[in-house]
Order: structure tokens, then sequence, then C-alpha cells
């Protein structure tokens, strides 16, 4: 019997999954990116599709047979680059304009390969609401680090999935389509947390895209609070870069043509932008 399948190279699984809930799934890539497979009484959601190495689709039926609506928390590609697995997928404003472009030709020479390269893009707006049969998740608009950012929220499993918004890391506030001012950028992740912190009551952990699943609904308040003091302008600023999957310099990486990087930190919450 073949063992070996798109998904199993001679490093072994390029899949992980484990169920942090009855029907809910986190499903990495890498050990550092995580999408989410959220399964109702009839259907599937599947959020985030990471770099769509291997054969997300496949390894995505081994879980379940219900039919999967694609759902990506924005238009970055390291979490729409599984998208062309299927047919149609539903996103936020805005990230029609960056989903479709893989960070190197590399990648997307192996994205136009896929089954539906031209795969057909629903925008979805604050408020929608998607029914898995017995499962309702809402859309909240929450753009900062991209302008398509959002979330979704389970209120039957009292969980809030945040795409780059929220996370153990850092929230980068210079890969935008549209670079702002600091304290522009950093105003809209406050009104946003606010917007989070509206519906404390409506869940009770956070499920981000990375440096690990499963935060404790304060990071809310840690990033309200970050961006307080930053807005103040006596925020703490970090010695270097280091963090989740960043080393002290970014001296060669394909963010240093932006100039020099600041880390500002506040409790359990990070932002990394350019120093100004």
């Amino acid at each position: 019997m073949e063992y070996r399948s798109a998904n199993i190279t001679e490093r072994g699984f390029m899949y992980g999954k484990w169920m942090t809930a009855p029907n809910t799934w986190t499903i990495t890539f890498g050990g550092g990116v995580y999408s989410y497979l959220i399964i109702g009484e009839e259907k599937a959601l599947l959020f985030d599709t990471a770099y769509g190495m291997g054969n997300l689709r496949e390894f995505v039926e081994g879980i379940t047979q219900k039919p999967v609506i694609v759902v990506n928390s924005h238009g970055h590609f390291d979490h729409t680059g599984g998208n062309p697995w299927w047919e149609e997928v539903y996103a936020g404003p805005g990230a029609e304009t960056t989903m479709k472009k893989a960070f190197s030709p590399e990648m997307q020479e192996d994205f136009n390969k896929k089954p539906f390269p031209d795969y057909q893009v629903h925008t979805v707006r604050e408020g929608h609401v998607f029914d898995l049969g017995g499962r309702q998740l809402e859309v909240i608009e929450i753009p900062a680090h991209h302008e398509s950012s959002i979330a979704l929220l389970d209120r039957s499993n009292r969980a809030l999935y945040s795409g780059d918004e929220l996370e153990a890391g850092q929230v980068l506030l210079f890969v935008r389509n549209e670079l702002l001012p600091l304290k522009e950028v950093v105003a809209n992740h406050m009104a946003n947390m606010n917007k989070l912190k509206a519906h404390w009551d409506e869940f009770d952990v956070i499920y981000p895209a990375h440096n690990g699943p499963g935060l404790h609904k304060s990071y809310i308040d840690d990033y309200i609070a970050l961006a307080q003091h930053v807005l103040a302008g006596d925020a703490q600023i970090m010695p270097d870069l280091a963090g989740f999957g960043w080393a002290p310099s970014v001296e060669g990486s394909q963010f240093a043509s932006l100039g020099a990087l600041e880390r500002a930190q506040y409790g359990g919450a990070s932002f990394i932008y350019v120093k100004e």
C-alpha cells in the first residue's frame, strides 16, 4: 500500500490537526500558520487556507465530507494560497486586490497549477452570518493589519477567530495595501479591539492565525492598552525585534527596503511597525 501523498513529504506530514472543541479543528501548516475547520450539522467552514502547498482540500475532506465554505481572514497569501482548491471563497472588502498574489514566483507557479486559480470571490461585510446548520458564525470587520481583515464570532461555542489582527506574537502594522501614519493605524486597531470588547460576554477563547491558538480574551485589553501608550507617545520600545518567528534583525528580508522597524509591547501585546 502506497503511504505517500501530496501532503506527506520526506520530512513528514505537511499539515497537522487537532480538535480544540467538538467539531472544531485547528489545522497547522509549518507549525506557525493556523487555519480552522468549523463543522456544523449541514456544512463546514474553513477559515483561511495557508500557503496551499500539498493538497489542502484532500486533507480537509479527510476530516469532514460536508460541503465546505472557504472564508479568508484577510487578503495576504499565507492565508489565501490554498483558495484555488475550491471554486469560490468569501472575504472582507479589499481582499481581492492581493489574495491571488503569491510571495514568490515559485509560489505563484504552484498557485496557477491548482484546479481553480480564477476562483470566485464573494465580499462579506459586518454582520454577515454563515449558517452551518445549528451553528452560526458572524462577521466582524476589524481592518488595521490589512484593509480586508475580518473576525468570526462563534457564539454557540464561545469562540472568536481573529486572523492576524490579534495574536500572541505580534501584529504587523506595515503590511497593508496602503501604509498609514503609525498613530492612525494604531487608532484604527484600538477601535477594532473595542468593537471586539463589546462582545466580551459572548466568547471565552480567541483563535489567531499565527503563534499559538487558544488565547485568553484578556489579550484584547492588552492590545487596547498598548494602543493607548503608542498614541500617548510613552509605549515600551523593545531593544530589538525578537519575538515569535522574528530574529533580532530583518536585514536581508523582504521587509528590509521599508526602513527600520520597531517593536512596542504591553503585557502580551506587541506591534511591529516602520519607525517614524
